[in-house]
Formats: structure tokens, sequence, C-alpha cells
């Protein structure tokens, strides 16, 4: 796998513990020994030094203002598909649930 927008391929001594995994890690055999998007801790790090992995593909964290905006948006968005339901309290509650998942899947 290459770098896109969202993934950086470093070499292990530059990973810090919290980096998420973008893909599966795997030996020289191909066993995977992490899956993708797991959150390395420092032993999975000294694991992996061990065992001679040298990169690592990790997902780029977003920039917390781009994040924030494109939250925004998308609260926008959704009020704006539920305005004419602003006074069903059922449709208010799907209105949420809809905000809650659509605004998970931004990050």
């Amino acid at each position: 796998m290459s770098d896109t927008p969202d993934t950086l391929r470093l070499p292990l001594d530059e990973v810090q513990p919290g980096a998420v995994l973008a893909e599966a890690v795997a030996d020289a055999r191909g066993t995977v020994l992490l899956p993708a998007g797991l959150a390395l801790t420092e032993i999975h790090l000294a694991s992996l030094r061990r065992r001679d992995i040298a990169m690592l593909t990790v997902v780029v964290p977003p920039d917390p203002a781009e994040l924030a905006r494109r939250r925004e948006e998308i609260r926008e968005r959704v009020l704006h598909l539920f305005r004419h339901s602003a006074d069903d309290p059922a449709a208010q509650a799907l209105l949420q649930a809809v905000l809650a998942f659509r605004q998970e899947q931004a990050q």
C-alpha cells in the first residue's frame, strides 16, 4: 500500500504509541502479526522491533479544525433534511440518531 491522503508509510522507529494501523502487519512468511485498525502500544512496537519489521502504514490523524468543520457541515445537512419535522418527537429521535451516526463516520 502506498501513501494516500489518509495514510503514511513510516519507519518503525518513527511510529509513536497510539498510532493506528492502516493495514495489517505481516511477517516475512505472510503471517498476520497485528490487524489493521489496531491502536499501537509500546508493547506492540517492541514486539515488531524484535521481529525485524521495518515499516508500518498508519492512519494520519485528522486535523482537529478540519474535523470540526466536517462535523458542522454534516450537522447542517442533517438539520436541513429534517427541517419539516422539527416538532415531531419521533422525527427528533431519528434526527439525533442520524446525526450521531453521520458524525461518527466523519472521523
